[in-house]
């Protein structure tokens, strides 16, 4: 056995065995071995092997710059190159982690690793139809891969496949009928179908070997459907005890805690949370209407200040377009042609039209002008808002020198319309109009303070209307709750919704 050999079999060990410090030592120790062939694997081996321990370590930027040699240094193998795309996803750069996911598959098409992270990742960004490919593909080669069954089953349900997404979930139960995860995710998949009364049972069956969050979560979410407030409660207080640092369980709970006429509780639970972590989006959210159902309006203005947090500009021509009509005429080219629009899709707000997926700014010079113009506009907004001494205010938590756009288009006609939502992943987000049917006014507004549904509330919120028109950008925190009005005029609503996400530095590719 060669000494570069001898040494990776060591730091293998050492990985394995948890002793994660000495194995990385001894990885770098193969590295300053000459990578002489016969060795070259070896060194290859030992850079993705130091790559993942980097990333679980959370030193994800050494870990990007390690599987990126691994990945150049074994042309044909595509472990560094779905293991390169994992530490993308990790640190956030959704459009490289796609790359390298692609490139993996393009060095082996039935690589499972990277087909299953690819669908995975291709569900997050919104592009449904590719998604349930690769999930399908996976599931070719491994039948009994019950995780990607499970992602294949909730993806189903966002395009509308309501009766495929609970025959999955079946298929894999008819194999392993007492699996916990296989029975909260069909519970889950009949939560999102409004069968909450079919869910209970389910979500019931798979807490009973000990308690999860997520399944504690829709447990509550299906009894307050079911006007069941006490066990509504009472599921998300458990799922608030297992895990406290879950945002959707804190949110979820300080609002019927509220409604409830619990108020001081309500307050002291999202005021503990945001201790914890400044700047929550849900948590925000829910603590804006705790704070109006408590009496306390100027708190909760001064939280939800959608007069002064709200910015409405023009946006200006982007270099190389004659004129606003140019340059949305062709905007709204690309996206009716987009592959990846879906009709009403059901765990996004838009009905009655249709959505993209997230879109790539790199991928046409349209897009790529939009991006750098907003990029600009956006630096001049953020100015603006430490000018005016929000800089403390937690709408500002969140707030980065550097950033990257999540960016999707929307398209809805006749009745189309947006339901309340907000985005609970970015730091700010916006929309920019592209085309409208003419004299809509009202009609077709963007209109923010009005929650969900599902989300009740004693105080009625403030509420703010904005007109859409074309080459008009709103920017507004992100959990600020929104909606669009529906309107009854022929014609096209085109607008380009985007999300501010704080970034990294921009690695090196």
């Amino acid at each position: 056995m060669s000494a570069a050999s001898d040494l990776l079999r060591q730091a293998m060990a050492l990985h394995r065995a948890g002793r994660v410090q000495e194995a990385d030592a001894q990885y770098s120790a193969v590295l300053r071995v000459e990578p002489a062939q016969p060795h070259v694997h070896v060194h290859a081996q030992a850079l993705r092997l130091q790559g993942i321990l980097a990333r679980d370590l959370g030193d994800l930027e050494r870990s990007l710059k390690l599987l990126r040699r691994a990945t150049d240094a074994a042309p044909l193998d595509p472990e560094p190159a779905a293991e390169l795309g994992l530490s993308y996803l990790a640190s956030g750069y959704l459009h490289l982690a796609e790359a390298a996911f692609r490139k993996a598959l393009a060095r082996d098409p039935d690589s499972t690793k990277a087909l299953a992270n690819l669908g995975a990742l291709l569900q997050y960004r919104g592009h449904i139809k590719e998604s349930i490919e690769c999930h399908r593909r996976v599931l070719g080669l491994d039948p009994d891969d019950l995780e990607v069954r499970c992602n294949l089953a909730t993806t189903l349900v966002e395009a509308g496949r309501g009766e495929e997404a609970v025959a999955e979930c079946d298929l894999a139960l008819a194999g392993f009928p007492d699996r916990p995860a296989l029975l909260a995710t069909k519970g889950a998949v009949l939560v999102g179908l409004g069968q909450y009364a079919a869910a209970l049972p389910l979500l019931e069956a798979a807490l009973a070997t000990g308690p999860d969050d997520m399944a504690l979560i829709n447990l509550g979410l299906a009894h307050q459907h079911l006007g069941q407030a006490e066990e509504a409660r009472a599921a998300l207080d458990t799922a608030v005890r297992v895990n406290p640092d879950n945002a959707r369980a804190t949110a979820d709970l300080t609002t019927l805690l509220s409604v409830a006429g619990r108020s001081s509780e309500a307050l002291r639970l999202s005021a503990d949370f945001l201790q914890r972590h400044p700047g929550e989006r849900l948590v925000l959210a829910a603590r804006g209407v705790a704070l109006r159902d408590a009496g306390q309006s100027d708190a909760a203005r001064e939280l939800v200040d959608l007069e002064r947090l709200v910015r409405i500009r023009e946006l200006p021509v982007p270099r190389g377009y004659a004129d606003h009509a140019d340059f949305n005429a062709r905007l709204a080219d690309l996206l009716r042609a987009d592959f990846s629009l879906l009709a009403s899709p059901l765990s996004k707000a838009t009905r009655g039209g249709a959505q993209t997926g997230e879109l790539d700014p790199d991928s046409s010079p349209v897009l790529g002008a939009f991006r750098d113009t907003l990029n600009a506009e956006l630096g001049q907004v953020i100015a603006e808002l430490h000018r005016e001494g929000f800089g403390r205010h937690p709408a500002m938590a969140w707030a980065a020198d550097r950033w990257t756009l999540r960016i999707w288009g929307t398209l809805l006609g006749p009745g189309g319309h947006q339901l309340p939502h907000l985005h609970p992943l970015a730091w700010l987000s916006g929309v920019y109009y592209v085309a409208v049917p003419p004299g809509l006014g009202d009609d077709g507004a963007l209109e923010f303070g009005e929650p969900p549904a599902r989300i009740q509330f004693q105080t009625e919120p403030d509420r703010r209307r904005v007109s859409a028109t074309p080459g008009r950008l709103v920017l507004f925190p992100s959990w600020f709750w929104h909606r669009t009005l529906p309107f009854a005029q022929p014609g096209e609503r085109i607008s380009v919704a985007f999300d501010v996400m704080p970034s990294l530095n921009p690695p090196a590719t």
